[in-house]
């Protein structure tokens, strides 16, 4: 395991490199200046030249990517030209509410997808297969803006029981905090769930088909030891990968989940620094959204080794 991650780390850090490359230079190329929108339309040319000069908009462009790298191996990521404030202070303030969403989310979709997709490989057929599969395509059906809307007209709006929008801080209130994200968190993990449970069941239904497995039942292993311990791991691997790239949408494709809840997490950032064309505050946002995506996925590769290790052994 340890030679496998010395392998795969300098591909990490070559990924997280060409990253900052490319999000600078997207930013640098979408229409609008900076100062502009600071100083209004009809801000005289001098102060707008200043203001440049202030922001280090007048210097070449490599010198300007150089500077703002080596700001961000320092953990500084500039400052925000419409809050004023530290970019790395703004997105600490909203990473809580991004990461409990995408984190409870995914508990919800691995909780409800693993029993559902082993119950309807095994029982292939039955009813409760065809009803996994139809839970399945509606989770591939189905936005999560649209789920969330109707969850709102249902538990905010007829019955009561949950707040529509806003966000209560865990410190302040668990139970407080738990309600607000109810609903988003059915929202986003509801269709994930559908989508992990047809990917378990098709990789439970090829591996029970395996050798390996009529061997394990002809040792007279119980089935739910052939299942759960021969079996399960083996169908897990495509199941998390899936699962790596499904928790980078969370984290960095949330948006419209966010607007609707009214919650103020990365999403509603991103959209905001958009909208104001807040260059500090875009960089930031997508290289550290990126670079948890890319976090993620070198875990994933991790994952792999450890539950097949031939994996590791093939890369030493």
């Amino acid at each position: 395991m340890r030679t496998y991650l010395l392998r795969r780390f300098p591909s990490f850090l070559l990924t997280l490199f060409l990253i900052s490359l490319v999000t600078f230079v997207v930013v640098q190329v979408v229409p609008g200046d900076p100062a502009q929108l600071i100083l209004g339309t009809e801000a005289p040319p001098e102060a707008l030249a200043e203001l440049r000069a202030q922001l280090g908009l007048d210097r070449p462009l490599p010198l300007q990517y150089l500077s703002w790298l080596s700001g961000v191996l320092r953990g500084n990521l500039g400052v925000s030209l419409r809050h004023g404030r530290p970019v790395a202070a703004l997105i600490a303030g909203r990473l809580p509410v991004t990461l409990s969403l995408a984190f409870l989310s995914l508990i919800l979709a691995v909780f409800l997808a693993l029993p559902l997709g082993i119950l309807a490989a095994v029982r292939q057929r039955s009813a409760l297969d065809y009803g996994v599969l139809v839970f399945a395509q509606a989770g591939l059906a189905l936005p999560s803006f649209w789920i969330g809307i109707l969850l709102i007209l249902l538990f905010a709006l007829s019955w009561r029981w949950l707040p529509s929008g806003g966000y209560v801080p865990w410190g302040q209130s668990l139970l407080g905090a738990l309600r607000t994200l109810a609903m988003p968190v059915l929202a986003l993990g509801l269709p994930m769930a559908g989508v992990l449970a047809r990917l378990v069941r098709a990789s439970m239904l090829e591996e029970l088909t395996r050798d390996h497995i009529r061997t394990a039942r002809a040792k007279g292993l119980s089935e739910a030891q052939v299942i759960l311990r021969h079996a399960l791991k083996n169908a897990l691997i495509p199941t998390v990968t899936v699962l790596g790239l499904q928790l980078g949408f969370l984290l960095g494709g949330s948006i419209v989940v966010e607007q609707v809840f009214a919650l103020p997490g990365l999403g509603r950032l991103v959209l905001f620094a958009i909208n104001n064309r807040d260059l500090p505050l875009i960089q930031g946002l997508v290289l550290f959204i990126a670079a948890l995506v890319v976090v993620i996925n070198f875990l994933v590769d991790l994952a792999y080794a450890w539950l097949d290790p031939r994996i590791s052994l093939e890369n030493k």
